[in-house]
Order: C-alpha cells, then structure tokens, then sequence
C-alpha cells in the first residue's frame, strides 16, 4: 500500500514539473540594445491545430517591425517621401526587403499552457547589418554590371535597348533606393542610384517628335484619320523600336493609341483619339513609358518615379466635334414611376464632362444611351422590416440603325426599410456608389472605345 501510494506521489510530481511557469518575457518585452526582438502568441482555442505556425509568424512580424529604415538625405526617394501613396509603398517593399535579408535568427525561448502558446524570437542587430551588406554589394555588383554593358552599346542602334539595360541595373538596386550607395564608376565616386536616374532621363530627354501634320480634324471619343509621327534624337538620327502613345492630358489610358516605331522610326496611328471638352482640342504624342518599363521585377516605387520622367511631348491641334447624345431614362420603383430619377443627372454630367452634347432630340443625336431600372420585392428580413432588390442596366443605341452597341448593368442592390416602396428607394440610394465606381466608367469605355 505504501509503494502505492509512493508511487502515485511520484507520477503527480513528475507530471506537475512538466508545467514551466510564466516567463518574465511573456509578461515584460526584452529590451536590448544588441539584438532585435520577436514575439509571437496565438490562443489554442482558436487555432488548435496550427497555433505554432501563427505564433512563430507572429513573432517574425514583431521582429522585422523594429527593423527600422529611414531614407537618405541625399537619396532620390527624398524629392517624393512625403506623398501618402509612395509612404504605403515604401513602408511595404522595406518590410518585404527586411523579411528577405534575414537568414537566420535564435529561438531563444517558448512558453505554453492550456490556452495560449508563447515564442520569443531574437536577431543579432550586427549580424542582420552584416547580412544586409553582403546582400546589397551583390546587387551594386549587378547594377553596375547592366550600366557598364549600357554605356558600351550603340546608342544609333541600340537607343531602346540602352534603356532597358539601365531600367534593368536600376531594378538591381529598387530594395536599397533609401540608400546612399557611393562607388567609383569609370574613374569618378558616383552616386549610383542618382546616377542611373539621370542617365535615364537624359537619355529620354534626347527624344524629338515629327509629327506628320499639325491639325486634324475629328469627333470627340472616336477615331481620328490615321497619321504618323517619327522619333529621332537631337542629331536627327531616327530610332527604332520605340513605343510611344497619342491621347489627350489626362485621359483615361484606355483612349491613347500605342504603337512602337517601326525601322525607320516611324509611328502610324490608326485609333488615336480625343477625349474632352471645347471645339479645339490638343492631342500629344509622347513615349510610352508604361510600355518601356515592362520589367517583371520592377516594383511600383520605381515605376512611379520613372513614369514622372515622362519628356515633354508634341501636341497637334483638333477641331473637334462633339458626339450628339440623347439620354433616355425609366427608373421604376416596383414597376411604378418615382418622383425622384437617380441616375439620370448623373449620366448627363459624366457625358457632358467627357465632351459630349446632350440633345432632346433622338433624330438629331449619334447616339442613344438608355437607363432602364426597377426594384422587385424581396419579402421580409427581421421583425417589421422589408427587403428589395433593385437591377440597373445602361445600354447604347446607334440612333441610326437602333442597334445596341454596348450594354451593362448591376444587378440585386440591397435595401431595407418598413415598407417595399421605401426599402426600394433605399436600393437605389446605396446602388449610386457601384454607378459611379463601375457603371459609369463602363458607359463612357463603351461610348468612346473605337468606332463603333
């Protein structure tokens, strides 16, 4: 019985040691000059196959959120750091770089009980610099690589291809462009990213245009008479292969025609188009930058800034006639007519921002745009209040043929009140934000996308 009961003591005991007590770095977080610090947590209720996995995960984020990068004064990002869309980029990109420079960092402890699991993570602060340095010397080693193959081309021959290879050396440095990176390139200390930089803008700034004419003549969103314009460098000297594009300023990108220059530098337009308001409107022909920096590693920091480059370009003069549109509207609210149209204002304004004019006679426009809406019942959703579903489509007639030549819609809005009239009503309030975000923008694709 004693044995038993020794026995029994000794299972107890054994059992109970197995449970750590709570670390003092669960409670308080580590704090050392030295190294970098991690820690993760993860409740085993909510996760109780895969707790681990979120806490280890948790604890690098925590880590490489300490890794703290700052930009350079001297640093070409400098000039653009304190646009809010560049900050969310570069906040971004940094952390991903970070994430890809650490090799490798200690488990220094982990700590669990029945509902939660605890790692602690730590990085030697030398060693992740050391890590970093080894790393960016390899990309400055590559840069310099694609720049000095660059230098030694043909511009004559090679203009595009220059431009592609430096594009190239930069995309070898788009991780360490916060960076100061100083080195001797053919006999002189360099800043290397400002370097490639400006060599690409100068490159670009070499560009001229000899457009084939000076005005034309043309109907707002359709396709002007084809002409042509060459690309050559100050000395007259045509290139080849270049991508450039017609459209107006500002412009949605889907209205410029794109085309590279063929051998003899030479561009032909066929579906260039205008797009805006006022009888003269002014189309410019430029490089195509978006094309030129198709490089699948580049990332959006870098094309931003390469976009800014943009040269300046030549214009040509329109005389432009606006498109005659006829608005045709049926809101319905459960089959009945509302006092109140939605969209039929809105439609008007966008068409008549974007150059066209709104007639009150269909046998004196182009074309015909319809709304067509309704609202349908839903039944009951809660206690006393009622749903409804409203269905929106915007369509396209040629007023001369009366064939319909585009057609969108949206479909099953949403809306609540306590009776069906309301809850429609309330559809068509909260279906205005997809107008304006999709459906709009689809109408005027649709209006101005080619000849039809």
């Amino acid at each position: 019985m004693l044995l038993s009961l020794a026995f029994l003591f000794s299972c107890s005991a054994s059992k109970h040691s197995q449970v750590k007590p709570k670390p003092e770095w669960v409670s308080n977080r580590p704090v050392n000059q030295e190294f970098y610090t991690g820690i993760g947590t993860c409740s085993k209720v909510e996760h109780q196959f895969d707790y681990q996995q979120f806490a280890k995960k948790g604890a690098l984020d925590d880590m490489i959120s300490e890794i703290k990068v700052t930009v350079s004064s001297s640093s070409v990002l400098r000039s653009v750091q304190n646009d809010l869309d560049f900050k969310q980029q570069f906040n971004a990109s940094t952390k991903v770089t970070a994430l890809n420079t650490v090799e490798k960092f200690d488990v220094v402890d982990s700590w669990e009980n029945a509902n939660e699991f605890w790692i602690y993570y730590r990085l030697s602060k030398a060693e992740y610099e050391e890590m970093r340095r080894r790393k960016m010397q390899v990309q400055v080693d590559r840069a310099l690589d694609f720049l000095s193959r660059s230098d030694g081309m043909d511009i004559h021959k090679d203009f595009v291809q220059i431009i592609h290879m430096k594009i190239q050396s930069l995309a070898a440095l788009q991780n360490y462009l916060n960076e100061d990176i100083t080195v001797n390139y053919k006999g002189n200390d360099v800043k290397l990213v400002e370097e490639i930089f400006n060599s690409i803008q100068d490159q670009l700034y070499t560009i001229k245009y000899k457009p084939s004419v000076i005005e034309l003549k043309g109907t707002v969103g359709k396709s002007l008479q084809i002409f042509s314009s060459s690309a050559m460098m100050k000395d007259g000297s045509t290139i080849s292969n270049l991508p450039l594009k017609a459209g107006c300023d500002g412009a949605n990108k889907n209205t410029f025609d794109r085309i590279e220059t063929d051998n003899n530098g030479v561009a032909t337009f066929t579906k260039a188009r205008v797009v805006g308001n006022g009888s003269t409107l002014f189309l410019r022909i430029v490089v195509d930058i978006e094309k030129l920096i198709t490089v699948d590693s580049l990332s959006s920091i870098v094309k931003s800034i390469l976009v800014s480059m943009q040269p300046p370009p030549v214009s040509i003069k329109v005389e432009a006639q606006s498109l005659k549109i006829f608005v045709q509207d049926e809101e319905l609210n459960l089959s009945k007519t509302m006092d109140q149209n939605y969209f039929e204002q809105i439609v008007k304004k966008e068409l008549s921002d974007n150059g066209c004019t709104i007639v009150g006679d269909k046998n004196g426009a182009d074309y015909i745009v319809e709304i067509r809406s309704n609202t349908k019942q839903q039944g009951v959703m809660w206690g006393n209040m009622l749903g409804a579903l409203v269905e929106i489509n915007f369509s396209i007639l040629d007023s001369k043929t009366n064939l319909e030549i585009f057609s969108d819609g949206i479909q099953n809005i949403k809306g609540f009140q306590t009776t069906y009239e309301n809850a429609g009503i309330d559809a068509y309030k909260k279906s205005l934000n997809d107008v304006n975000r999709k459906l709009l923008p689809s109408l005027l694709n649709g209006l101005f996308s080619g000849d039809n």
